[in-house]
């Protein structure tokens, strides 16, 4: 996914679609996949449900979209990175940080958009 590293460094703004303005998790995303002419739904909790389900990091490829929820206040998922390889995603964290290459951690869905 060369087209997501491109955006590394770019800061995280919530609600941010322009890179030039700063990007959220699933608004980071959505460009990436749109490049790809691969269309997403805005939010977090609807890109969830594009794609197909992976059942497992084991069956996890680079390019999945892995889900998280983050806030037991909130259920539901409330973030989205894209998938490396070797334990890495790509994601907008949060606020004071940038678009990061981190460890995975624990996802609760993972949707595979790409063909």
């Amino acid at each position: 996914m060369a087209k997501a590293r491109e955006y590394l460094g770019v800061p995280y703004l919530w609600g941010g679609t322009d890179p030039a303005k700063g990007l959220d998790c699933s608004g980071f995303t959505q460009l990436v996949y749109k490049s790809q002419g691969i269309e997403l739904p805005r939010v977090s909790s609807q890109q969830a449900t594009a794609g197909r389900a992976v059942p497992s990091m084991g069956e996890a490829r680079p390019g999945d979209l892995l889900f998280f929820d983050y806030s037991p206040d909130r259920p539901g998922i409330d973030h989205v990175g894209i998938y490396m390889g070797d334990g890495k995603m790509i994601a907008a964290p949060q606020p004071g940080e940038v678009v990061k290459i981190q460890p995975v951690g624990n996802p609760t869905v993972i949707r595979r958009v790409l063909p």
